[in-house]
C-alpha cells in the first residue's frame, strides 16, 4: 500500500496501564503537515449502564458485553472512508510537565515537554527518508483507538479486521490493582462511576486475564510472550515499563514508525 493509506493502531490492555496517556501524547509527536491522527476512546462507546452484564453481582464495565460494537465499527469505518469522526468526549486531553526531569509529574510517569519535543523530532527525521517521501501526496492518516478491549477473542472478528497494529500494555497483577483502587472514580456518558469493594479481583482481573491469556506461555499473563500467535496476529506486546510511561510512550511510537516504515497495511476489513 502506499505511504497515504490509512493506518488504523490500536494500543488495548489491562485497566491503568496508561493507554489513553500514551494514546493522547501520540499527536503531538507526531505532527502536522506529515500526519493527521484521530484518537477514538472506547469509553465513549459503552451501552448504556442500565444495559451492562453483570459479574459476580457487580456491573461489568471490563468485558465485551459492555461496549456498543455496531457503533464503534461503523465510526472507525466512516472514519478510514475519511468521514470526519468526533474524537473522545469523556477522557481529557494530556497534561504535560514542563518543568524537566527533575520535577517529573509521577502521574505522567515522566511524559515531559522536553521529552515530546525528542520523540517528535525523531517522528520528523524518519518522516524526512525518501522512502516514506516517495508518492506521499497528503498527511498520513492515523487512527488511535485507546480501549481496555480491542482484538481478543470476544471482540467480533468484523472489527479485529480493520486493525493493522495491535499494541497490548501491561502491568503486574499488584501494580495494576494499587492504580485502579487510587483512583477516585471514572467519568461516564452518564456520570460517575465508582468501583465497589473487591471490583478489581472480582470483575477487571478475572476479564483480562480470560481475554489476553492467548497472548501468552501457559496462559500466564505475568510471563512471557506468545510469539508466534502474536506475529500471526500482528500484536505487539509491551514488555513491560521499568522505565514508566515515559518508555512506554518512546516503545509505542516506535512500533508505529517500524509499521509505517515497512508499509503493508491496511490489507483487513
Amino acid at each position: 500500500m502506499s505511504p497515504s493509506s490509512p493506518l488504523i493502531v490500536a494500543i488495548s490492555g489491562l485497566s491503568s496501564t496508561g493507554k489513553s496517556t500514551v494514546a493522547s501524547h501520540l499527536p503531538l509527536t507526531f505532527p502536522p503537515p506529515f500526519y493527521s491522527l484521530t484518537i477514538i476512546h472506547v469509553d465513549d462507546f459503552y451501552k448504556p449502564q442500565a444495559e451492562l452484564p453483570l459479574r459476580e453481582g457487580l456491573l461489568d464495565w471490563d468485558c465485551a458485553g459492555s461496549l456498543d460494537w455496531p457503533k464503534l465499527e461503523a465510526a472507525v469505518r466512516r472514519w478510514r472512508g475519511g468521514e470526519h469522526v468526533e474524537e473522545g468526549k469523556v477522557n481529557p486531553q494530556p497534561e504535560i510537565d514542563n518543568t524537566g526531569a527533575a520535577g517529573e509529574s509521577k502521574e505522567e510517569g515522566g511524559i515531559t515537554q522536553a521529552l515530546v519535543e525528542e520523540l517528535r523530532d525523531e517522528v520528523e527525521d524518519t518522516t524526512r527518508s525518501p522512502k516514506l517521501e516517495k508518492g506521499r501526496e497528503s498527511p498520513q492518516r492515523i487512527l488511535i483507538l485507546d480501549g481496555f478491549l480491542l482484538f481478543t477473542p470476544s471482540v467480533p472478528s468484523t472489527f479485529r479486521s480493520l486493525l493493522d497494529l495491535k499494541i497490548l500494555l501491561r502491568a503486574p497483577y499488584a501494580e495494576a490493582k494499587k492504580r485502579r483502587e487510587a483512583r477516585s472514580g471514572y467519568t461516564t456518558m452518564e456520570g460517575w462511576w465508582e468501583d465497589p469493594p473487591g471490583y478489581f479481583d472480582k470483575v477487571v482481573w478475572p476479564n483480562y486475564v480470560e481475554e489476553n491469556r492467548e497472548f501468552f506461555v501457559d496462559g500466564d499473563v505475568e510471563g512471557s510472550v506468545e510469539e508466534t500467535l502474536c506475529g500471526r496476529e500482528r500484536v505487539r506486546v509491551c514488555k513491560g515499563e521499568e522505565g514508566g510511561l515515559a518508555e512506554v510512550l518512546r516503545w509505542t511510537i516506535g512500533e508505529v514508525r517500524r509499521v509505517l516504515e515497512k508499509g503493508g497495511w491496511g490489507l483487513g476489513g
